[in-house]
């Protein structure tokens, strides 16, 4: 794989990642605030675009500096590196959506959201692995590891608040 398709798989990635793990720590307090799903939903969406907003502008500017101005190209290419921290608010708005239609009850649908975003931390490290040459045995493994680390990192980040 070149470097440059393995450095966007770990952008994509890596954006997910934070994104995963910012909204799940956004919806476990909006469980314990009892947030209608609607509501939820538009929380989510809203803190999408200003975190991937954030990210394609703190990797733009050491790339703004080296040249001393802004290139479209380098604009669209950013843009695109980063867009795994939007695209992965669909992961926990999906199942928030099933508590809009009544499908799920409006708190089954936040903590089914929460428990998505969980299970996509495992499938992303899965992911990660396997494409890295790890062996399905040793990627289950890691991303069990992996997983425990999330859910303790968002234990953290949810006792601050």
């Amino acid at each position: 794989m070149e470097d440059r398709d393995r450095i966007r798989r770990e952008h994509l990635a890596a954006g997910a990642i934070y994104g995963i793990v910012a909204y799940l720590a956004i919806l476990v307090l909006l469980e314990e605030d009892h947030t209608d799903p609607m509501d939820a939903i538009a929380i989510l969406v809203g803190s999408a675009i200003v975190y991937w907003l954030a990210h394609v502008y703190a990797h733009l500017v050491p790339r703004m500096a080296a040249v001393g101005r802004l290139r479209s190209g380098r604009f669209w290419e950013t843009a695109a590196d980063q867009i795994g921290v939007l695209l992965v608010v669909l992961v926990p708005v999906s199942a928030l959506f099933l508590g809009v239609v009544g499908v799920l009850s409006a708190p089954t649908a936040v903590r089914t959201a929460i428990a998505a975003g969980v299970a996509s931390l495992g499938v992303f490290a899965v992911r990660e692995a396997r494409a890295a040459g790890l062996g399905w045995r040793r990627s289950l493994v890691l991303a069990a590891g992996l997983v425990l680390a999330g859910v303790a990192l968002l234990l953290f980040e949810v006792s601050l608040h």
